[in-house]
């Protein structure tokens, strides 16, 4: 994958791409507004027609009326006539509305001020000590697909806290048959990390399949007597049928479960990035180290 590749799958994977839509948009108006007059106004709107595929290729879990709001007043806009000579009553009532009045650029204020928000809220801080143990509940991402074992992130990240860390993941692992692997845990005091939900996603499952599965398999982890701390991964979800869904999905159980999320962001950081897979999809020995790395620069324990 070349650098430029690896840069737009980052940054839609990861969400950024929303705030780069929501720049462009506010941008795209304001200076098809200032050269309204001008010949190429017309060419300007496409700044704000870009900002809008970033934003909704972004795949950023927002609700869909807040989507709306954002996106009906700016495609509004882009058809109101911007001739000094047009007295036509709808395009003026239109236009002071939309373009005047800010009300695209307030909402879209409002629409990251919530991103960033939920992203606070959901986001881990580092723990306080260090966990008597650690359990993994993986995919082949954290089983890996060789066999060289010491490579996985989650035997580097034994090495580094120097604890018992048992590694539960299975190559093809979903958000169903993971389950399984959640009933060999048996601890009452310890750290789980879960990293799943990705061959759902590219398997095309139905999302409230997935979130009826995840649901069930975050409750077996969370029992009422056990105090574990749950960090599941937040997946870079890609723009692809079913990862809006999915991505709500999984942010709205962290909410249901208190399961603290590693920054889709971050992670999406790690995959795509140089020689960190060995096929597009399974990690090689550099992004298992990748892996640990982020996870240690994450919860790594306050000193």
């Amino acid at each position: 994958m070349s650098g430029l590749n690896q840069f737009a799958a980052y940054l839609f994977s990861s969400g950024d791409a929303f705030f780069v839509g929501a720049v462009l948009i506010a941008l795209g108006r304001s200076t098809t507004w200032h050269f309204r007059r001008h010949r190429a106004a017309k060419w300007l709107r496409l700044v704000t027609i870009l900002g809008l595929i970033f934003l909704m290729l972004s795949i950023t879990p927002l609700p869909w009326w807040l989507y709306g709001l954002c996106l009906i007043p700016a495609l509004i806009s882009l058809n109101v006539a911007f001739r000094a000579d047009d007295q036509a009553r709808w395009p003026r009532i239109v236009r002071r509305a939309s373009a005047c009045g800010g009300l695209v650029e307030l909402l879209l204020l409002a629409s990251v001020t919530a991103e960033l928000i939920e992203r606070h809220r959901l986001h881990v801080s580092p723990l306080a000590t260090l966990p008597a143990e650690v359990h993994v509940i993986g995919d082949s991402l954290s089983a890996g697909i060789a066999s060289e074992q010491e490579h996985l992130w989650p035997n580097l990240l034994a090495r580094e806290w120097h604890v018992p860390v048992r590694n539960h993941a299975q190559a093809g692992a979903t958000t169903t048959s993971a389950f399984r692997q959640a009933e060999e845990i048996e601890c009452d005091d310890c750290l789980v990390l879960i990293e799943i939900g990705g061959n759902d996603l590219l398997g095309g499952r139905d999302s409230q399949q997935i979130e009826a599965d995840l649901d069930r398999l975050l409750l077996r982890l969370s029992p009422p007597k056990a105090d574990r701390t749950l960090v599941m991964f937040e997946l870079p979800v890609p723009p692809i049928p079913g990862g809006y869904e999915f991505a709500r999905l999984q942010r709205r159980l962290a909410h249901r479960h208190a399961v603290r999320l590693i920054p889709r962001r971050k992670f999406a950081g790690v995959l795509f990035a140089a020689e960190v897979t060995t096929d597009g999809l399974h990690l090689s020995s550099v992004g298992h180290r990748a892996v640990a790395d982020l996870v240690l620069r994450t919860l790594n324990p306050t000193r």
